[in-house]
């Protein structure tokens, strides 16, 4: 069976060791994580847990049902792209002499990305979007020198409830 990309998604007690506790789930059973985030919830106390994931079909709802079983869990599922609203950000800077700085600003903004900083070294630009998007932005930004770049883990909803 081939490996697909999905996100789990964690609700969990914001306590000490959770994270420690779910990771270890994951390598015990030798998964990857592509992209993990944690932030607050809505609810007082609660923590949200975004984690992608490579694995089979078969090997996402073993695992997915592992992580439930987690006492600081309170609930644990999985998604596909298709069924999830989900966006990273990410800063690329980028070298930026004054005869080529107007380029990139033009290839940024046509990219939906913002001049967050400007120096006289280079730029740094932000964009939000997809792992798709962010990469396609970054090979386009190559040419120009890129000195430094970070990405955060995805954010993710689903569509429906």
């Amino acid at each position: 069976m081939i490996d697909r990309l999905y996100t789990i998604t964690a609700f969990t007690d914001n306590s000490p060791g959770v994270l420690h506790r779910l990771t270890t789930t994951l390598t015990r059973r030798k998964v990857n994580i592509e992209s993990l985030t944690v932030s607050e919830t809505e609810k007082k106390g609660v923590s949200r847990f975004t984690i992608v994931v490579k694995l089979t079909p078969e090997l996402i709802s073993k695992v997915t049902k592992q992580i439930d079983r987690i006492i600081e869990v309170r609930h644990a599922y999985f998604a596909e792209n298709a069924d999830l609203v989900f966006k990273e950000i990410a800063f690329i800077r980028v070298s930026g002499s004054p005869e080529k700085r107007h380029e990139i600003e033009e290839l940024a903004h046509r990219y939906d990305a913002t001049v967050t900083y400007a120096s006289n070294s280079g730029l740094l630009i932000e964009k939000s979007g997809s792992e798709d998007e962010i990469n396609s932005l970054y090979m386009l930004l190559e040419p120009y020198g890129i000195q430094e770049f970070t990405r955060s883990g995805r954010i993710a909803v689903k569509k429906e409830i």
